[in-house]
């Protein structure tokens, strides 16, 4: 298996987003961090490299000028380009790498179960700037406050009226939530069916009823915009559901398929906490290389040096099981396991190889606007969304043994 195959299509996004990272993204990062700004003129700068809001509708020819092969049983490149250009911009800042993709989340349940009307409605929503001058952005309306990583937990309710659908609830943690253009919002349709209840829908901004809340202050990724969405009683013609209505006992068309969606979405996630790790040691390599310590080349010294090496082996690791999984998805094979892996490992090593750079950089690293402090807050979110930690280790257990540990 050929993970890490150049080919001049992967070499060259590779490059392209590499260099958006270090000369874009780089230089704005403390900025939007200190300020918790969205980068609004960067987004639209982005967009003509192919970066857009609905890119993952559009598919790879809008990035690389290169279509997909038509034929559905040919491998694709789609999973390993998506990690290859996530792990470049999270190199660059991971809150500007969510702001960048954060419509991506609203975009793959569309892409993976929406009619070819309903992806329409979607990009015609997010035509055009919004009324503050902004490209506008979408959000997936997934997470609750007391529903985060056990999603088939949901409390807010769909309920057929006629040919439209009531919605009722709350959503928090939201990425876009306070700015979206359009959501896609999950409720339970079928409290019968169960898991298989629940159900996305499209509903736009404006629609009587749904109210954008507070938005959050951050530890990390504060470039990334993040806010509660309350949905008071909103109203959705029947058209706008995401998949077949919910018949009791049957798993498909619902949560089932937003869980194969969430199988793609992990190596993407695991990429960006790869390239936070590799921000933090590039940037410590680059500090041993030139400084000394005691009068001597910091190079010299062997517990600096064997911290150094330990990052490159898990990095290099965790890029690993990253593009495993991403791989894995291309060849249309079966990827939970794999997916729930990188992770949980790219999130453990984002968080490891940060802590031990503050350590090894003693007081410089506190001070305000220092990139390792900054890169240090970001990491500790890719442990929690997505998919906790422990719901990873959950998964991967019931891959181990079919049965879910208590």
């Amino acid at each position: 298996m050929d993970l890490f195959h150049d080919s001049p299509l992967l070499t060259g996004v590779r490059q392209m987003l590499g260099g958006f990272a270090q000369h874009q993204i780089r230089p704005i990062a403390i900025q939007h961090d200190q300020e918790e700004s969205m980068p609004w003129e960067l987004m639209r700068t982005a967009q003509k490299l192919g970066l857009s809001q609905t890119a993952v509708l559009d598919g790879r020819k809008k990035l690389t000028g290169v279509a997909e092969d038509p034929d559905p049983t040919k491998p694709k490149s789609q999973g390993r380009l998506a990690v290859i250009g996530s792990e470049e911009l999270a190199f660059g800042c991971a809150g500007i790498c969510l702001a960048l993709g954060g419509s991506g989340l609203a975009a793959s349940p569309v892409a993976r179960m929406g009619t070819e009307e309903q992806k329409a409605e979607f990009k015609r929503l997010l035509a055009g700037d919004d009324e503050k001058g902004h490209i506008k952005v979408a959000a997936m309306a997934l997470s609750e406050p007391a529903t985060g990583s056990d999603i088939s937990g949901l409390t807010t309710t769909a309920t057929r009226d006629g040919e439209h659908w009531i919605i009722r609830g709350s959503k928090q943690w939201i990425t876009n939530g306070q700015s979206a253009a359009v959501y896609v919002v999950w409720a339970q349709t079928e409290p019968a069916a169960g898991r298989a209840g629940v159900r996305g829908f499209l509903v736009a901004r404006g629609t009587p009823g749904l109210v954008p809340g507070r938005k959050e202050t951050k530890l990390g990724i504060r470039a990334s915009e993040t806010a509660q969405v309350h949905f008071e009683d909103v109203r959705v013609h029947k058209d706008m559901m995401l998949g077949s209505p919910a018949v009791p006992g049957e798993a498909s068309g619902g949560l089932a398929d937003t869980k194969k969606m969430l199988d793609s979405t992990r190596p993407v996630v695991a990429a960006q906490g790869v390239g936070i790790a590799r921000a933090a040691y590039e940037f410590l390599l680059d500090r041993v290389r030139g400084g000394s310590l005691h009068g001597t080349p910091m190079a010299s010294h062997q517990h600096i040096m064997f911290e150094l090496a330990d990052m490159q082996m898990e990095i290099t690791a965790a890029r690993l099981l990253t593009h495993r999984a991403a791989w894995l998805a291309d060849h249309h094979q079966e990827n939970v396991a794999e997916a729930s892996m990188a992770k949980a490992y790219a999130a453990k090593v984002a968080q490891a190889v940060t802590t031990r750079a503050m350590v090894l950089l003693g007081e410089e690293a506190l001070a305000p606007g220092h990139p390792v402090d900054k890169w240090y807050r970001d990491a500790k979110i890719y442990d929690i969304f997505e998919g906790t930690g422990q719901i990873q280790r959950r998964i991967l257990s019931r891959q181990l043994t079919g049965m879910n540990p208590t």
